[in-house]
């Protein structure tokens, strides 16, 4: 059951709130569609539900959307920008609950894209309730992004509830400064917490941002802080971030790949937990101190700094001695936050979080399609009291086959080999994917590397079956080579798996600025004539795999791509342009390329060409923009442009 609040000024709550049953969701609605039109901050007054209804957990949606600036707006950049969402209750710290670091987003009008950010916030519990003031801090100074900001309230008994929230250090600082150290900001601060709590942790959610001139620090630069309780060394923390390559949400039009501070444009900055169970007691005063890695600037002209939001969480008593709880689906799913452990043939994946006092050392589930194939499987390990793991469940089934539900569950039914789960209501998950689409069992690997020097390109690609073996593959290839691989595979399900040791990819826009461009790679699958497939984005960054299967005709087929169209490589150009071309069937084509003002400065025919490249001499042309015309035999025309630019 789901009841929603849409949140607008003066709206009361509905009686009806105070009567929901334990599992029932209330959603309230604290910005709908809110287009950020300028730099600072968002204030509104969120209703929320009354103190007194238990929830076992607390989830807000950040939807981030885009819109359309007015006509010749200077700033509509919708690119990497810092967002915070602040709570300030009336009688308790004001404090941030999350932090998102934008995405480069400005293809996502054309895309009509946007993206739900699902961030528990249960820490907060203590304060998200009544008439709350709220906050929405917006760095970025351009244009463009939508905000729908929504609370998911999950009613029933919170695994260990969340008593209280208080700052211990909040605010930027600047880092590596002579005249101003960031020690100076960061002193030893002396808490306590409740005698009534149980435990408490320190939650840090910490990203560098600007650049000094030397050493890219705080952004492009990895240091540590150490968090001391008593003079003593508790724990020691990298800030960084070294997957951006590996981001869901991609691609992206900026310098989305480029590793950070402790964040990846377009992704939460999350939090790091530091649990103060064994070095402290409730009630009885300690110091806490967080030390930032020594370091002062070689130029003192531009510095960058750090996001730095430390706050004390106290817990109350853990509910429940044995429970497990299912907090996620990875896989298989549409949630695009999971893009790319998705879609799958076999083996889902889930997140389990063990929600009780006990250790859990076995875990049997029973899941499957709706309404069709079920399996059971039971994992066995050690999963720690309030810790969660990724679990892949290792049974019989088939996602692609036993019938057209695409429609995934999975249920806990047994913990600890016959031990009572005392929480029912988490025991359970539902998730919506995608069926693996299907190609036929011969086609063609077309594929050409860029230049990215050395003895070998860094680019290769495999084919794995279910059980993962390696079916074909293609390593140490050479730089600027096109290498067609005729394929014939047996019925089953198989992965090509895309890997970039230098995590750029075959292609990115940034590459005509490189001092040695490599240009760009293409990856596809066609038919033996040379009809499309499937061509893959070379923008993946680190890895990219693609999931399909030969035999099965329950998802998509391999009329996928049928439509014509073609690609421009590089663009800028010097003195010769690729065109990529993607063809339904083999055909001949005719292509003009012609000035801004329409004047057609080249033409020609292709006779019975196929999808692959085409290089076209422009050494001719002067610096400028240019248009290349397609015609096809069915009477499509593609207009694509390209820049022809020379050092």
């Amino acid at each position: 059951m789901q009841k929603l609040m849409l949140v607008i000024s003066g709206l009361m709550l509905l009686p009806v709130l105070s009567f929901a049953a334990p599992g029932d969701t209330t959603w309230v609605t604290v910005f709908e569609n809110r287009h950020l039109d300028h730099y600072g901050f968002y204030d509104t007054t969120a209703h929320l539900p009354a103190q007194g209804t238990d929830y076992r957990k607390i989830r807000m949606h950040y939807i981030l959307g885009r819109y359309a600036c007015e006509p010749g707006a200077q700033y509509c950049g919708s690119w990497d920008y810092t967002t915070s969402v602040i709570a300030e209750p009336q009688d308790a710290d004001t404090v941030e609950i999350a932090r998102v670091i934008t995405p480069y987003a400005t293809d996502w009008l054309s895309q009509n894209r946007s993206h739900d950010y699902i961030i528990d916030i249960s820490d907060y519990a203590s304060i998200l309730n009544d008439d709350l003031d709220m906050r929405f801090k917006y760095e970025g100074y351009s244009w463009g992004f939508t905000l729908t900001l929504k609370i998911e309230y999950i009613e029933g008994t919170p695994p260990m509830e969340a008593l209280q929230v208080s700052n211990v250090y909040n605010g930027y600082y600047t880092y590596g400064s002579s005249s101003d150290p960031i020690e100076t900001h960061l002193p030893s601060k002396t808490i306590s917490y409740d005698p009534a709590s149980t435990s408490a942790k320190i939650k840090n959610t910490i990203s560098g941002h600007g650049q000094d001139d030397n050493d890219g620090c705080g952004e492009f630069c990895s240091k540590y802080y150490q968090l001391k309780i008593d003079g003593n060394l508790l724990e020691q923390v990298q800030l960084w971030k070294s997957d951006c390559g590996y981001n869901n949400i991609y691609p992206q039009t900026g310098t989305w790949l480029y590793d950070r501070a402790n964040w990846c444009p377009g992704e939460q900055v999350y939090p790091i937990y530091h649990d103060l169970s064994t070095v402290t007691s409730p009630g009885t005063q300690f110091d806490a101190n967080l030390d930032m890695q020594p370091y002062t600037a070689a130029s003192q002209a531009n510095l960058g700094g750090y996001n730095i939001v430390s706050q004390l969480i106290e817990y109350g008593p853990k509910a429940h001695s044995l429970d497990a709880s299912i907090e996620d689906i990875i896989a298989p799913t549409n949630d695009p936050n999971h893009e790319r452990a998705n879609s799958i043939c076999a083996t889902p994946v889930i997140r389990v979080k063990n929600t009780g006092a006990t250790e859990i050392t076995s875990l049997t589930f029973s899941y499957g399609l709706e309404g069709g194939q079920s399996a059971t499987y039971t994992w066995n390990g050690n999963l720690a009291s309030f810790e969660d793991m990724e679990i892949a469940l290792l049974g019989n089934i088939n996602v692609f086959s036993g019938n057209a539900s695409n429609h995934f569950s999975v249920q806990i039914t047994d913990v600890n080999g016959g031990g009572t789960d005392e929480e029912p209501l988490n025991d359970f998950y539902r998730s919506q994917f995608t069926h693996v689409v299907s190609h036929p069992s011969e086609f063609v690997v077309y594929f050409k590397t860029n230049n990215t020097g050395g003895a070998y390109n860094e680019t290769n690609w495999r084919i794995e079956d279910e059980q993962g073996n390696v079916v074909a593959s293609r390593e140490n290839n050479a730089n600027s080579t096109t290498f067609k691989d005729t394929l014939n595979l047996a019925n089953g399900c198989y992965t090509l798996i895309t890997d970039d040791a230098g995590c750029d990819g075959l292609s990115w826009w940034v590459y005509p600025y490189y001092p040695q461009n490599p240009g760009t790679g293409i990856i596809r699958f066609t038919k033996p004539n040379g009809s499309l497939i499937k061509s893959f984005n070379g923008d993946f960054g680190c890895q990219m795999k693609y999931r399909f299967t030969v035999g099965y005709t329950l998802g998509l087929d391999e009329t996928e791509e049928s439509m014509n169209d073609f690609e421009l490589y590089p663009n800028p150009a010097d003195n010769e342009v690729n065109m990529v071309l993607n063809v339904s069937s083999q055909q001949d084509i005719r292509y003009s390329i012609t000035d801004m003002s329409g004047k057609v400065l080249k033409e020609n025919e292709l006779k019975g060409v196929s999808s692959v490249a085409y290089p076209l001499n422009v050494s001719q042309f002067s610096e400028g923009v240019y248009m290349l015309n397609c015609y096809y035999e069915n009477g499509q025309v593609v207009q694509k442009r390209f820049v022809v630019a020379r050092q």
